[in-house]
């Protein structure tokens, strides 16, 4: 990961490279193509001067000393021939004719005596009539030297740009690098003492960036993962002890009934009875846990539902248990309320619900309620049990917790809350000691819309 992140610094560094050296390449181009220019310009400038310094069939010795000079001036070797190839002026008769010092000057200037290279021949013409020529070619001095001094200084300030640039960069990779493996390094040795075995593993979380989201949300990963082993090993140690008991009533009424200790073997068949009860009921809580667990997983299957008949349904089953402490079951859901939902979760949830509203009632009944909620749907049932403590209510939905000497695993309303989250619901208790409970469970319009 870090050789990637450095290399890709690398390739943007050495693209900016190629790039300077593409500029500096255009640049000093079009700096030939200027100076090539300018001296076209400065040539025919020349020409010009000359052919006005001719008139008449003579040339004007001034005009044309000033425009030998200037051409002179600009770092041209320059020679103006007459019609028959006779050399009339040129650059050395010009300095011949100026003041010693000046001369002295501009021949240490301009180096014409250095200069090479073949002449261009340019014709001088009046009125459509050859009178003459006049050669030029460039000198070696000032004016190359200028042209080599920009084009050397270009090159220098693009060396130096390029330099401080590119060790900019460099360091910027360094640095950059480090500060994006340094988390993602924490990151991947918290997730080794993860999956060594260490639950309470953490990752450091130094910044509010992606990286540090994710930093965050492994940390809540590892903090589930520690409360599901906590809750793991809570549960083992509860089912050891539920089987223990049972297991070991049935084995002490066997082997009395064995060693004829007891007097009356039907009065031990019944505890073993009971004892087989209380197993069957464990095991049974178990499988209602995995199946809850798969649920949880499971997509969601939505179908439109007659809530009235599925809640008629579910309750039936509750009628004779609840008829035996005398209670009553009522059902008040709407005959047009036909809302689409999981049929399975949703089973789930209100039987749990009703189950724990029966058990925990010992007069009056159960009300199931139901109706249309904002698009969604809710469905709430009331019981006049014996209610919950305040301080119960935030605990009564982790899983395994029991309320006093209640029989069971306490993980019903725990696979209530789980299910009714799968849904993109929620639930809420309102509840009081001596006052009933009611259970709420609402769904929104995301989850439940209204059928046809």
């Amino acid at each position: 990961m870090r050789n990637k992140i450095f290399l890709a610094f690398v390739s943007v560094i050495i693209t900016a490279l190629i790039s300077g050296y593409i500029f500096k390449w255009l640049m000093t181009t079009d700096f030939t193509d200027y100076v090539g220019t300018m001296q076209k310009q400065n040539i025919y400038w020349v020409v010009a001067s000359l052919e006005e310094s001719y008139k008449d069939g003579t040339w004007d010795d001034s005009v044309m000393f000033e425009a030998v000079h200037w051409a002179t001036m600009l770092g041209f070797d320059i020679a103006v021939l007459d019609a028959a190839g006779g050399v009339v002026m040129d650059s050395g008769r010009v300095y011949e004719m100026l003041p010693h010092a000046m001369s002295h000057r501009m021949m240490d200037m301009l180096e014409h005596n250095k200069a090479t290279g073949q002449y261009l021949l340019y014709p001088l013409t009046v009125g459509g009539v050859n009178f003459g020529t006049v050669k030029i070619r460039p000198a070696q001095g000032y004016v190359a030297i200028k042209e080599e001094l920009f084009k050397r200084h270009g090159m220098y300030f693009m060396a130096v740009s390029l330099g401080v640039a590119g060790g900019g960069a460099v360091l910027l990779a360094f640095l950059f690098t480090r500060l994006l493996i340094t988390p993602i390094k924490r990151l991947k040795d918290a997730s080794d003492k993860i999956a060594s075995g260490d639950l309470n593993a953490r990752c450091e979380i130094g910044s509010n960036d992606e990286i540090g989201a994710l930093a965050s949300s492994f940390n809540q990963m590892a903090a589930a993962l520690e409360r599901e082993d906590l809750l793991r090993k809570h549960m083992m140690a509860n089912i050891t002890h539920e089987l223990r008991t049972p297991l070991t009533i049935m084995k002490a009424n066997v082997e009395a009934v064995i060693d004829g200790v007891v007097s009356s073997p039907a009065e031990a068949l019944l505890n073993v009875n009971q004892a087989i009860d209380r197993l069957t009921r464990l095991v049974k809580g178990i499988e209602d846990l995995v199946k809850a667990e798969e649920d949880t997983l499971k997509k969601c299957h939505y179908e439109v539902v007659d809530m009235r008949e599925f809640v008629s349904s579910l309750t039936e089953q509750f009628i004779a248990p609840a008829a035996q402490k005398g209670l009553f079951i009522t059902i008040e859901v709407p005959d047009t309320l036909d809302m689409a939902t999981d049929r399975e979760k949703l089973s789930t949830i209100l039987i749990n619900l009703i189950s724990n509203a029966v058990k925990f009632t010992t007069s009056g009944g159960v009300i199931v309620s139901g109706a249309q909620d904002n698009g969604g749907f809710s469905i709430a049932v009331k019981d006049t049990g014996c209610g919950i403590a305040a301080e119960e209510q935030q605990l009564i939905f982790g899983r395994l917790y029991k309320r006093g000497a209640a029989s069971g695993m306490g993980i019903g309303l725990s696979i209530v809350n789980e299910l009714t989250a799968a849904l993109n619901g929620t639930i809420t208790v309102k509840s009081g000691l001596g006052k009933g409970s009611t259970f709420t469970v609402k769904f929104p319009a995301a989850s439940g819309h209204r059928g046809s």
